[in-house]
């Protein structure tokens, strides 16, 4: 059997958000099954990948012809429609994951995006709250987590002098609770990963005399240096510089996760949170903001409201729940998310009847 070619579109690390640690965790997975090639959407260019702001149409659609399976993974719906119209245009098998999907669309522009989402050959959502703003027939929808578990013994270490903040600070009785972005957004013109919450439930925490710390990292700042810059100083300005240590780092997230107690995600906006399933990997307690249905095991606190999350963080710092030992969370093995994910690049999904009735939610 001839192997395929699978050409993936999307963003390519780095920066490490959900959507680009999906999909190298994917490439991984897969890697003695397909060919892989790539058309990169992340503003941060690499030498190895082209990048769609390149503006080379010629390569792209060189690209497109080549492939035997387009997988989109794009974060904006006029990128889907553009890669959908052109792989249709070539008569390809498309994939599409929406690892978000904003609600702020008018009705009839809702009604046209559903018509070109209905070129892919299956859409698979992330989360079930989007099925409210789709409308595609069953026989095309999957509902399935974007989650691949790392391979702990592959994520690299953390860099040293985070190592040592953390254990200084667990010396000194602190609670350690862990958030990252993959760059500096807004969101209905609000911080869109709560980093200015996060801050302002510090202090307060600090106010109360709770011994608490947080560790935020920013994977890129390239275009939105000034904003992190500033956040810095709002830290120092607070005198929390030993409680709230927000750095740009690519580092491995996992390994954070590991060393902390707590996982927050204050986003105002979200799909299915990679760092939320990580989290319950791993058995940590994980607060999130109640934008979108979440995971069982996850405790919500109201979307960007500083006191329902103070709330929240005290009463798990008080319970200690987080003080016991961590237990691995059941989630898909590499072994079925393999055979998932060859099934729907390899087979034709209009033939195949494991994909007919599929759905698989975990929540």
């Amino acid at each position: 059997m001839r192997i395929k070619n699978v050409l993936i579109i999307g963003p390519i690390a780095p920066p490490f958000g959900g959507v680009s640690v999906h999909i190298l965790r994917l490439t991984e997975l897969l890697k003695d099954d397909f060919v892989f090639d790539f058309v990169d959407e992340s503003k941060n260019r690499k030498n190895d990948y082209f990048n769609l702001r390149s503006f080379n149409l010629i390569k792209y659609l060189r690209k497109i012809k080549k492939a035997d399976v387009i997988y989109i993974n794009s974060g904006k719906s006029s990128l889907r429609i553009f890669h959908l119209l052109l792989g249709n245009f070539f008569s390809k098998k498309i994939i599409l994951t929406l690892h978000s999907f904003p609600k702020r669309k008018s009705k009839y522009l809702k009604l046209f995006t559903n018509r070109i989402y209905q070129l892919a050959k299956k859409t698979v959502i992330v989360n079930p709250d989007f099925k409210k703003d789709l409308v595609l027939s069953k026989d095309k929808l999957l509902v399935k987590e974007a989650f691949i578990p790392p391979l702990i013994e592959n994520e690299p270490a953390l860099p040293e002098y985070i190592s040592e903040w953390i254990s200084n600070r667990k010396m000194q009785g602190d609670t350690i609770m862990c958030a990252n972005a993959s760059s500096l957004q807004t969101f209905n013109n609000e911080d869109l990963y709560g980093i200015d919450l996060c801050i302002e439930v510090c202090k307060q925490l600090k106010k109360a005399n709770k011994h608490i710390c947080y560790v935020f990292v920013v994977s890129s700042i390239e275009n939105n240096k000034e904003q992190f810059l500033q956040y810095r100083k709002q830290i120092e300005v607070l005198n929390l510089q030993d409680n709230f240590l927000l750095i740009n780092e690519k580092l491995s997230f996992v390994r954070l996760i590991q060393e902390s107690d707590i996982v927050l995600r204050a986003t105002n906006t979200d799909g299915d949170a990679l760092t939320v399933r990580e989290a319950l990997f791993l058995g940590k307690p994980v607060i999130a903001s109640d934008v979108v249905k979440r995971p069982q095991g996850v405790s919500l606190f109201k979307n960007r409201d500083s006191k329902d999350l103070q709330l929240k963080l005290i009463n798990l710092i008080e319970s200690n729940c987080y003080e016991s030992e961590p237990v691995i969370i059941n989630s898909d093995s590499r072994e079925q998310l393999k055979e998932f994910y060859f099934n729907l690049f390899e087979s034709n999904p209009t033939k195949n009847k494991k994909f007919e009735t599929f759905e698989m939610v975990i929540i």
